[in-house]
């Protein structure tokens, strides 16, 4: 089995999910409450980050954490809703390059797997009908059709991605030197070189340094 492995922000999609959520929640007619709860939250960890007090990782959790907890007064169909009306405007500005190429990794058979930070229900929402064989992500838990607040949030980060990939292929036979990996960012690394063929897409400098030592193709679309 050849594997296709692919980041979403800044490779699939060009731009940060994050500053995306953030603006439609703020300005949404209906959840602009959701956003004030999320600031009150957050703020002290922000600022605590401003002022290298907390790390990078812990902020980046905690702003995905306090984000999703905002909700905890919505019913399911009302976070799903929310999340599908981000996603159609999002599923527009997919790289184009790559869309493509996921088609024709699909007819060449190969599994292909979407790994990100990204909440999953917004990445289901976005790749609806691409028949992506696994998609990764941040897990959103719901108990009587209301947000569940109390599992404890997982947040999927770069440096868990490897061990993800490695236990969701255990026991399975994966020709990685045909399988590929697509990524723009260094904190990606142990994961594109997991595979013969990496790409590095429009890649940040620490991982155009390492690309171009080593041959890789980059992507520059």
């Amino acid at each position: 089995m050849k594997v296709a492995l692919f980041d979403f922000d800044g490779t699939l999609y060009p731009h940060e999910t994050f500053t995306i959520l953030m603006e439609r929640l703020k300005h949404h007619p209906k959840f602009g409450k959701n956003y004030r709860r999320f600031i009150r939250n957050f703020a002290p960890f922000y600022i605590g980050y401003k002022l290298k007090l907390v790390k990078k990782t812990k902020m980046q959790h905690k702003a995905m954490e306090y984000y999703i907890r905002s909700f905890k007064h919505n019913s399911k169909p009302e976070i799903e809703q929310f999340f599908s009306d981000v996603a159609n405007d999002m599923a527009l500005e997919l790289r184009d390059s790559l869309v493509r190429k996921i088609r024709q990794l699909q007819k060449d058979h190969y599994y292909i797997m979407l790994i990100s930070g990204a909440f999953v229900p917004l990445l289901e929402a976005i790749f609806k009908g691409f028949n992506i064989d696994c998609i990764i992500g941040s897990e959103v838990h719901y108990k009587d059709g209301r947000l569940d607040v109390k599992p404890q949030f997982e947040r999927v980060h770069a440096e868990r991605k490897i061990d993800i990939i490695r236990n969701h292929f255990k026991g399975r036979e994966v020709d990685w030197k045909s399988s590929e990996a697509y990524s723009d960012s260094y904190s990606d690394l142990k994961m594109l070189e997991l595979v013969g063929r990496p790409v590095a897409v429009k890649p940040d400098p620490e991982l155009l340094a390492v690309a171009s030592k080593n041959n890789w193709t980059i992507h520059r679309d």
